[in-house]
């Protein structure tokens, strides 16, 4: 994000994309550090010529402020969009290091292993992943696209995400709608923008089950408007489904399309990771 005089060159008002996309929470007297004075942000200022010209013909110059995130701003995010916050013991203990591997899962873990690898470069990108299983591309009765390990692929992201202190949301589809759906009431403490803000900003946003939700036109229209503002502020976006991105369109006639282009668009062909196999529920 840069501030800068409306005189400015061209290439002065260019916004990194990275920096665009960051949304820093409110600073308070007891968070942050001495270096950027508990603001979470830094500004540096210099001195650039304009293309206006002084009464000399000589270039003015003008001074742009750069606006940059303090170190410790990571940290206060972390602190309020934990992405394992309200997991069970048990799931805190998804972690790829003690995963059971097989020949139906292996290469799904190999490729979500190296996007936490990847993860600093994957955020700059805005890069998505979609884990799905659909029932309608299974030919083998002895395998499934249930209980193969999708969820338990994305808490195993999460807790990787967490240890690296990366702020980020994990929520089922059904919790994401039924935390727009309680700004509705009256003594709500926030407001439909304000938590839609939270789902359109946090740097990695995680849904689980998604296209499940009982849809009306307000649901397609909200999801739609989570997943179209992520895309164009270059956001990861990772998420679980039992549809394949082809037929996500006969779940949600609407936005259906549009939602299946922009997964298409934002994972890379290998992010598109299909889990076909034993329903493993079966086997506990």
């Amino acid at each position: 994000m840069r501030i800068e005089s409306k005189n400015a060159s061209a290439e002065e008002k260019q916004i990194p994309s990275q920096e665009k996309s960051l949304n820093p929470l409110p600073a308070s007297n007891s968070s942050g550090c001495e270096r950027c004075d508990y603001t979470g942000t830094i500004n540096t200022f210099r001195w650039v010529e304009s293309s206006s010209l002084d009464k000399y013909g000589n270039p003015m110059k003008v001074q742009v402020a750069s606006i940059e995130l303090c170190a410790c701003h990571r940290e206060r995010q972390f602190q309020k969009f934990n992405a394992t916050a309200s997991f069970t013991e048990k799931e805190k203990q998804h972690v790829f290091k003690s995963a059971v591997l097989d020949e139906y899962n292996t290469e799904a873990f190999k490729i979500a292993v190296q996007f936490i690898k990847d993860i600093e470069v994957n955020m700059k990108e805005g890069n998505w992943i979609y884990i799905f299983g659909d029932d309608q591309r299974v030919n083998n009765e002895n395998l499934s696209a249930y209980g193969t390990g999708k969820t338990y692929l994305m808490q195993c992201m999460a807790n990787a995400i967490a240890t690296r202190k990366i702020p980020a949301i994990y929520v089922t589809e059904e919790e994401l709608f039924g935390d727009i759906k309680s700004t509705y009431k009256k003594n709500s403490d926030e407001s439909e923008s304000e938590v839609l803000n939270k789902y359109y900003y946090v740097p990695v946003l995680m849904i689980d089950d998604i296209f499940t939700a009982q849809y009306t036109d307000w649901g397609e229209g909200k999801l739609f408007s989570i997943l179209d503002e992520r895309q164009k502020r270059q956001l990861i976006t990772i998420m679980t489904s039992n549809y394949a991105p082809g037929r996500i369109h006969h779940r949600l006639p609407l936005n259906g399309k549009k939602i299946a282009s922009r997964i298409n668009g934002k994972c890379k062909k290998d992010w598109l990771i299909e889990m076909i196999g034993p329903d493993r529920r079966e086997e506990e």
